[in-house]
Protein backbone atom coordinates (compact mmCIF):
# COMPACT_ATOMS: atom_id res chain seq x y z
CA UNK A 1 0.00 0.00 0.00
CA UNK A 2 1.94 3.40 -1.05
CA UNK A 3 1.75 5.96 2.08
CA UNK A 4 2.18 9.70 2.18
CA UNK A 5 3.50 11.56 5.17
CA UNK A 6 1.85 14.96 5.13
CA UNK A 7 2.32 17.58 7.54
CA UNK A 8 -1.30 18.43 8.85
CA UNK A 9 -2.71 21.80 8.18
CA UNK A 10 -5.64 23.25 10.30
CA UNK A 11 -8.07 21.98 7.95
CA UNK A 12 -7.20 18.72 8.86
CA UNK A 13 -8.31 19.09 12.33
CA UNK A 14 -11.50 17.32 12.48
CA UNK A 15 -9.51 14.19 11.06
CA UNK A 16 -7.10 14.54 13.64
CA UNK A 17 -10.25 14.50 16.13
CA UNK A 18 -11.71 11.52 15.04
CA UNK A 19 -8.47 9.47 14.81
CA UNK A 20 -8.19 10.89 18.54
CA UNK A 21 -11.88 9.58 19.32
CA UNK A 22 -10.75 6.48 17.97
CA UNK A 23 -7.49 6.18 19.84
CA UNK A 24 -9.49 7.03 22.80
CA UNK A 25 -11.96 4.09 22.68
CA UNK A 26 -9.40 1.66 21.79
CA UNK A 27 -7.71 2.32 24.88
CA UNK A 28 -10.35 2.27 27.13
CA UNK A 29 -11.58 -0.75 25.30
CA UNK A 30 -8.33 -2.59 26.48
CA UNK A 31 -8.05 -1.23 29.91
CA UNK A 32 -11.83 -1.68 30.67
CA UNK A 33 -12.34 1.81 32.23
CA UNK A 34 -13.88 4.96 30.84
CA UNK A 35 -10.80 7.02 31.73
CA UNK A 36 -11.24 9.61 28.88
CA UNK A 37 -13.85 11.96 28.35
CA UNK A 38 -14.17 13.08 24.64
CA UNK A 39 -16.31 15.94 22.95
CA UNK A 40 -15.16 15.14 18.63
CA UNK A 41 -16.26 18.77 18.54
CA UNK A 42 -14.00 20.50 21.13
CA UNK A 43 -10.98 18.11 19.99
CA UNK A 44 -11.50 19.57 16.66
CA UNK A 45 -11.13 23.29 17.67
CA UNK A 46 -8.25 22.97 19.59
CA UNK A 47 -6.62 21.35 17.07
CA UNK A 48 -7.23 23.68 14.73
CA UNK A 49 -6.38 26.55 16.93
CA UNK A 50 -3.17 24.56 18.09
CA UNK A 51 -2.24 23.82 14.54
CA UNK A 52 -2.58 27.27 13.05
CA UNK A 53 -0.45 28.65 16.12
CA UNK A 54 2.19 26.21 15.48
CA UNK A 55 2.03 24.97 18.94
CA UNK A 56 0.68 21.05 17.57
CA UNK A 57 2.75 19.25 15.04
CA UNK A 58 1.42 16.66 13.25
CA UNK A 59 2.38 14.42 10.32
CA UNK A 60 -0.47 12.64 8.91
CA UNK A 61 0.02 9.33 6.83
CA UNK A 62 -2.36 8.76 3.54
CA UNK A 63 -3.41 6.45 1.29
CA UNK A 64 -0.99 6.97 -1.48
CA UNK A 65 -3.45 7.24 -4.43
CA UNK A 66 -6.47 9.79 -2.03
CA UNK A 67 -7.03 11.63 0.61
CA UNK A 68 -7.94 9.26 3.26
CA UNK A 69 -6.18 9.18 6.77
CA UNK A 70 -4.58 5.99 7.74
CA UNK A 71 -3.35 7.08 11.03
CA UNK A 72 -1.17 10.27 12.83
CA UNK A 73 1.95 10.79 14.91
CA UNK A 74 1.97 14.36 17.08
CA UNK A 75 5.16 15.97 18.11
CA UNK A 76 6.28 18.62 19.95
CA UNK A 77 9.64 19.82 20.91
CA UNK A 78 10.86 20.10 24.67
CA UNK A 79 14.18 20.81 26.35
CA UNK A 80 15.60 18.83 29.19
CA UNK A 81 18.90 19.12 30.71
CA UNK A 82 19.77 15.73 30.64
CA UNK A 83 19.43 15.92 26.73
CA UNK A 84 21.45 18.96 26.45
CA UNK A 85 19.23 20.94 24.69
CA UNK A 86 15.94 20.28 22.79
CA UNK A 87 13.94 16.65 21.99
CA UNK A 88 11.15 15.80 20.04
CA UNK A 89 8.29 14.09 22.00
CA UNK A 90 5.83 12.15 20.24
CA UNK A 91 2.78 12.18 22.89
CA UNK A 92 0.12 10.81 20.02
CA UNK A 93 0.51 8.02 17.62
CA UNK A 94 -2.07 6.06 16.27
CA UNK A 95 -2.87 3.72 12.92
CA UNK A 96 -6.28 2.63 12.21
CA UNK A 97 -6.82 -1.41 12.85
CA UNK A 98 -7.35 -2.05 9.57
CA UNK A 99 -3.81 -0.55 8.43
CA UNK A 100 -1.89 -1.77 10.94
CA UNK A 101 1.30 -4.20 10.71
CA UNK A 102 1.91 -2.19 6.85
CA UNK A 103 4.60 -0.07 8.11
CA UNK A 104 2.70 3.09 8.33
CA UNK A 105 3.52 3.41 11.91
CA UNK A 106 7.20 2.86 11.10
CA UNK A 107 6.83 5.48 8.30
CA UNK A 108 5.62 8.12 10.74
CA UNK A 109 8.38 7.73 13.63
CA UNK A 110 10.86 7.98 10.26
CA UNK A 111 9.57 11.27 9.24
CA UNK A 112 9.42 12.25 12.88
CA UNK A 113 12.98 10.98 13.24
CA UNK A 114 13.89 13.42 9.70
CA UNK A 115 12.29 16.08 11.31
CA UNK A 116 14.46 15.90 14.36
CA UNK A 117 17.64 15.43 12.30
CA UNK A 118 16.81 18.75 10.10
CA UNK A 119 16.89 20.62 13.10
CA UNK A 120 20.36 20.49 13.91
CA UNK A 121 22.08 20.18 16.85
CA UNK A 122 24.96 18.38 18.59
CA UNK A 123 25.31 14.72 17.99
CA UNK A 124 23.10 11.82 18.25
CA UNK A 125 21.56 13.73 21.25
CA UNK A 126 19.93 16.40 18.95
CA UNK A 127 18.03 13.01 17.62
CA UNK A 128 16.36 11.39 20.05
CA UNK A 129 12.44 11.69 20.92
CA UNK A 130 9.88 10.45 23.68
CA UNK A 131 7.58 8.47 22.35
CA UNK A 132 4.51 7.54 24.90
CA UNK A 133 2.45 4.90 23.81
CA UNK A 134 -0.50 3.94 26.87
CA UNK A 135 -1.38 0.82 25.17
CA UNK A 136 2.03 -1.50 24.48
CA UNK A 137 3.75 0.50 27.06
CA UNK A 138 1.36 0.16 29.90
CA UNK A 139 2.55 -2.27 32.63
CA UNK A 140 -1.32 -2.62 33.83
CA UNK A 141 -1.27 -4.69 30.52
CA UNK A 142 1.49 -6.25 29.99
CA UNK A 143 3.52 -3.36 28.70
CA UNK A 144 7.43 -1.81 30.02
CA UNK A 145 6.25 1.03 31.33
CA UNK A 146 4.80 4.43 29.77
CA UNK A 147 7.71 5.80 27.73
CA UNK A 148 10.57 4.71 25.71
CA UNK A 149 13.28 6.60 24.00
CA UNK A 150 13.49 6.12 20.02
CA UNK A 151 16.98 7.37 19.13
CA UNK A 152 17.52 8.52 15.22
CA UNK A 153 20.57 7.13 14.30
Amino acid sequence: MPVRIDPALPEDASAIATMVGELLHEIMAAIGEPVFGFDHNQTAARARAWLTEGRYRVLIARDGMGQEPLGFLALYEGYALYAEGALGTIPELFVRPACRSKGIGAALVAEAKRIGRSKGGRGSKSRRLRCRNSIERSPSIGGRGSASRVDGR
